[in-house]
């Protein structure tokens, strides 16, 4: 095959930034890319100069002014006599290594912090890159003043189909829609109806669902597997009108976000084409073999959650020798794989699947401990999907009435918001919240991230 002199590694998230020196332009969109190279600084220059041109910028055009695309070498390190990897200083009329602006530069620190070791040190500054950016995040909460709506500070974003971004600034919520006849809470509520199913998405649209989630089949324990063409018969044509309204004409289409919960690759992709943004998974890539390169091949975020065995199996399956470390390393473990078939790190949301082959004390040790177990997930958006689950009846049985699931919905916004709240402010915050009732999980949200957020 053909050598290829550029090799990625590995990817960071995508941050949003109010745009700097030149204030008059749109904000900027941050990442940072590792690769691994056999081009020399100058070399490698010369070959991301000629990648801008062929995006359409203009390298002649104002500097600091708009452009669809801007690149830079941050860092390079080469190996010496001894094999080792060490930073490199280099400093001529055309490169400059340390790029020279980057220690001043929040959104270009933010992503870098998230491909390096804490250890990793400024070969000029002698200090760690973490430390410049602590520096900085520490100047900017001296200067704010009591607007609690600050807009200055980078945004963690998903990329969504058709220019559309979530925003990890607030706690989002994630609707639940089962169109199944037989999952644990709502199973059989909508008769297989599609009206009834797109009323059933508005309506949490307007108790301020930022993402629909629908499925097609129950993964709840013991569940068997569903045959492909009955799941997409279900999910399909509720996506479809829920984009078009083609089938009830007076009804508004939405352009809310919609992920699809399938473990199947063939329902991902047809679910996509549709009109789905993203991609649910409850296996985390496994089950289907084809479900990695799909999505890389879509183009859209996946989430990839932390199960074992099928939910035919998986409560057989709960032994731990640490269930935080354990699920931690098997989640970057699929992670890692996601990342090697196409899908960068900016395109994933990680799920610890709570009530997925784990146990009562498995469950709450994890919500105990989200800060440390965000922290071994090297600080990747979370989603937490806690609605209505079994452990919630176990702990407060005495006080359901009529051991409907809705009666867990209490139990529900506890577990949520004890988890995150127990984080401090060391997290960035990026949280997607999986429920049923979708108004009282937002009402209980938008009053911890306001909590969270006074100074």
């Amino acid at each position: 095959g053909v050598f290829e002199t550029v090799h990625l590694v590995k990817t960071s998230y995508l941050h949003e930034t109010a745009p700097m020196y030149m204030i008059n332009q749109p904000a900027f969109l941050n990442g940072a890319v590792q690769i691994a190279t056999d081009l020399s600084p100058h070399a490698l220059l010369r070959r991301i100069k000629r990648v801008e041109t062929k995006l359409g910028r203009d390298l002649k055009a104002v500097r600091n002014g708009p452009r669809p695309v801007d690149l830079d070498i941050i860092m390079y390190e080469e190996r010496n006599e001894a094999r080792n990897l060490v930073p490199l200083v280099l400093d001529t009329p055309e490169l400059t290594i340390p790029h020279a602006g980057m220690s001043e530069r929040e959104f270009v620190l933010k992503p870098l912090c998230e491909l390096l070791s804490p250890n990793a040190v400024h070969p000029v500054l002698n200090t760690t890159i973490h430390d410049l950016l602590d520096r900085i995040k520490r100047q900017e909460y001296e200067m704010r003043d009591k607007d609690t709506n600050d807009k200055s500070a980078s945004v963690r974003v998903l990329p969504l189909p058709r220019g559309r971004w979530l925003h990890f600034n607030e706690t989002m919520i994630m609707g639940i829609l089962n169109v199944t006849p037989d999952s644990f809470s709502d199973g059989g509520n909508l008769k297989g109806s599609v009206d009834m199913a797109v009323k059933a998405a508005m309506q949490m649209v307007k108790d301020g669902a930022d993402i629909i989630d629908i499925g097609g089949e129950s993964t709840r324990p013991g569940a068997e597997e569903v045959r492909v063409e009955e799941e997409m018969l279900r999910t399909i044509p509720v996506i479809r009108e829920i984009r078009t309204g083609q089938v009830f004409k007076d009804r508004k289409v939405s352009d809310i976000p919609i992920s699809i919960d399938t473990r199947h690759a063939q329902v991902a992709r047809a679910a996509v084409e549709a009109g789905a943004d993203i991609v649910n998974d409850v296996s985390g890539g496994t089950f289907d073999s084809k479900m990695l390169e799909t999505v890389a091949e879509l183009r859209v975020p996946i989430v990839l959650m932390h199960s074992r065995g099928t939910p035919e199996t998986m409560q057989d399956l709960t032994e731990y020798d640490s269930v935080v470390g354990d699920v931690a390393r098997e989640l970057l473990e699929r992670s890692r794989r996601a990342e090697y078939a196409g899908i960068p790190r900016w395109n994933q949301v990680l799920d610890p699947g709570i009530g997925f082959a784990k146990d009562l004390k498995g469950n709450l040790i994890l919500l105990r401990h989200m800060s440390t177990l965000r922290s071994l997930l090297g600080d990747a958006p979370i989603l937490l999907g806690t609605s209505r689950k079994r452990f919630i009846a176990t702990i407060a049985n005495h006080y359901l009435h009529d051991k409907s699931p809705e009666e867990r919905d209490y139990g529900t916004v506890a577990s949520c918001i004890a988890a995150l709240c127990l984080e401090g402010d060391t997290s960035v915050g990026c949280n997607i919240l999986r429920v049923h009732n979708v108004q009282g999980m937002k009402q209980a949200a938008m009053v911890m991230d306001a909590v969270k957020r006074a100074k």
